[in-house]
């Protein structure tokens, strides 16, 4: 279904005749390649961690602190780099869409969308999770996880030689995301894995919309870079069950971090005329 999507609507692009770029009244489609990364240094937050037994908290739990106990200005560099992700075409581009609408000569404002998500249950032939070993031959795994964001943001572009132009956005993201990994071996014996995030993001990028790839000038190739300034709140919780001791732990971690860094990444892009919706 996703590539009769991709298909039509490039097919639909290749109609327009009446390209304007960044002038009033324009639209813009942009979709993401997957080619990018971004470094995020924590730069604070709490979190607190609690172990139960049978619903009952062992006496050293829970445990709450900072995480400056744990990061320093020599340790707290995180990263996530994405230089190789050339499968899945079609989600990389329907995870990173966005529209945006000219509202005067060189302002646009737009809403970006990212979107995703699998439901996969599977047999396993060994359930190994968070040191849990057990030695049956079969078993059963379930993974599932659903993620959704939005962006408003806001560019304002220059025009620069040979037709294309430079811009500078504003931009907030809103985003969530749900996991859940279940294992279960053939004596009952299971582990749970539950996982809730909620994120924010403001950034300040600046980017360049490289137009001389198609004579009408509808299509841009926009590399970008910027800075991030980020919020997280996780709560995760594991369950473990032991059918022979008819036991139950259960591992909780609740989490707040900030964060900011630089990030780039490589997106195309679609500017399409008024003649364009008047078919």
């Amino acid at each position: 279904m996703k590539k009769i999507i991709i298909a039509s609507f490039f097919a639909v692009l290749a109609l327009n005749i009446s390209a304007q770029k960044i002038e009033k009244g324009i639209w813009q489609i942009e979709i993401g390649t997957g080619i990018g990364g971004h470094f995020n240094w924590v730069t604070g937050g709490e979190f607190d961690y609690d172990y139960k037994i049978d619903g009952k908290s062992e006496p050293n739990y829970p445990i709450s602190g900072d995480w400056k106990d744990f990061y320093n200005s020599e340790t707290d560099l995180g990263y996530d780099l994405d230089f190789t992700n050339f499968s899945n075409w079609e989600s990389r581009f329907l995870n990173d869409i966005s529209f945006g609408y000219f509202l005067a000569d060189g302002f646009l404002l737009g809403l970006g969308l990212d979107l995703g998500g699998y439901d996969i249950d599977t047999d396993s032939d060994t359930l190994t999770a968070l040191s849990v070993h057990y030695n049956d031959s079969v078993g059963i795994q379930s993974d599932d996880e659903f993620n959704v964001g939005v962006k408003p943001k806001l560019r304002y572009y220059i025009t620069t030689g040979r037709g294309n132009a430079v811009f500078f956005e504003a931009s907030y993201r809103l985003g969530v995301n749900n996991s859940r990994e279940y294992y279960e071996d053939v004596n009952s014996n299971s582990v749970e894995i539950s996982k809730n995030t909620f994120g924010s993001s403001a950034g300040l990028g600046f980017g360049w919309s490289i137009f001389n790839f198609s004579s009408r000038e509808i299509f841009a190739i926009e590399p970008m870079i910027g800075f991030n300034f980020n919020n997280i709140r996780t709560n995760e919780i594991t369950t473990v069950y032991n059918d022979l001791a008819n036991q139950t732990t259960e591992i909780s971690l609740d989490e707040k971090k900030q964060s900011m860094g630089p990030y780039f990444k490589l997106k195309l892009a679609f500017y399409l005329g008024r003649h364009f919706w008047s078919h």
